[in-house]
């Protein structure tokens, strides 16, 4: 059965008490998880606007809802030492019962490191950092005491208990799709999202040089978890899709067109279409998706979901 997750954007302006409103509504529009992104702000020219820290934001959804999965999608590999980070989610995996999901990739937003005093490094270290990460982090969850020293991260005699409820550890997810990170998920991941995908075409394409990539390293391809991340913006017909469109981007400043064109990889169309576009990907295997609905739409748009998508797809 597809899986149905709804991603929240902190820097999008959310309150708390947003959020915890739209985590107690998922389970009765039939979603399964709730999934936070990993910023500290939206841009330096909104002040005022709100973004709440993901892990914070994770650790009381743990408490505050209890009947969905919950993760991040996906945390900044750079923004916190790797040996922290495993003890953050193995202690939110007891507090949850066993729910957490990890997300994580290379990181990429550099204004966001230049405002918070992180060096934003090349690409390439970028993902030797995540790499190192992942190795300390499974190992921290798997081994009594756990010993690596690497070019950028390392750890001495480490040991980190409780280990997380889930066995054998928290599943990691990966997202991305350039070819070096393709390598590291097929190491590392038992759940991949190959953002950003703009189409099932494109989404095809990843995913057939990530089974490539599989064979090569020896990993079952079959065996790791596919998800897809996408922003929709629907109605239940179009003249619904027509007027959510103009309200969303009257809030932004700015033409339905221009939306449009700022957000090129949204889905943009009424329910029956969302419906008929989403099984392109589970036609290639994939088996959940995290869906971000434009900000305050959000519960009108769960439950178009509920009534309308989850259940055809």
């Amino acid at each position: 059965m597809t899986g149905f997750g709804l991603q929240i954007e902190p820097a999008f302006g959310f309150d708390y008490d947003d959020v915890v409103r739209l985590a107690g509504d998922l389970r009765p529009n039939g979603f399964t998880s709730v999934w936070v992104s990993d910023h500290f702000m939206l841009n330096s020219g909104d002040p005022e606007r709100n973004c709440m820290e993901a892990w914070t934001l994770l650790t009381a959804l743990a408490v505050e809802v209890s009947d969905v999965r919950l993760g991040s999608l996906v945390t900044c590999a750079s923004y916190r030492n790797p040996a922290l980070l495993a003890k953050i989610a193995a202690t939110i995996d007891h507090i949850s019962g066993g729910r957490l999901e990890v997300g994580i990739g290379e990181g990429w937003k550099d204004i966001e490191y230049e405002a918070y005093g992180y060096r934003f490094p090349t690409a390439g270290e970028r993902l030797r950092r995540l790499e190192e990460s992942l190795k300390i982090i499974k190992s921290l969850w798997t081994q009594p005491v756990a010993n690596f020293n690497g070019a950028h991260h390392s750890v001495n005699n480490a040991v980190s208990a409780p280990k997380p409820v889930q066995s054998p550890a928290v599943p990691i997810l990966i997202g991305g799709s350039r070819p070096r990170l393709l390598r590291i998920m097929a190491e590392h991941a038992d759940v991949v999202n190959f953002v950003p995908q703009p189409d099932p075409a494109g989404y095809a394409e990843s995913l057939e040089r990530f089974e490539k990539i599989c064979g090569e390293v020896g990993r079952d391809f079959d065996g790791i978890r596919k998800t897809h991340y996408l922003t929709v913006l629907t109605g239940r017909d179009q003249a619904q899709v027509e007027a959510r469109l103009e309200r969303v981007a009257e809030r932004d400043g700015m033409t339905p067109e221009v939306w449009q064109q700022k957000r090129s990889r949204a889905f943009v169309g009424t329910t029956a279409e969302v419906v008929d576009f989403l099984r392109r990907y589970t036609d290639l295997g994939v088996t959940q998706f995290m869906v971000v609905f434009p900000y305050l739409e959000e519960a009108e748009s769960m439950k178009l979901f509920a009534d309308d998508v989850i259940g055809k797809v």
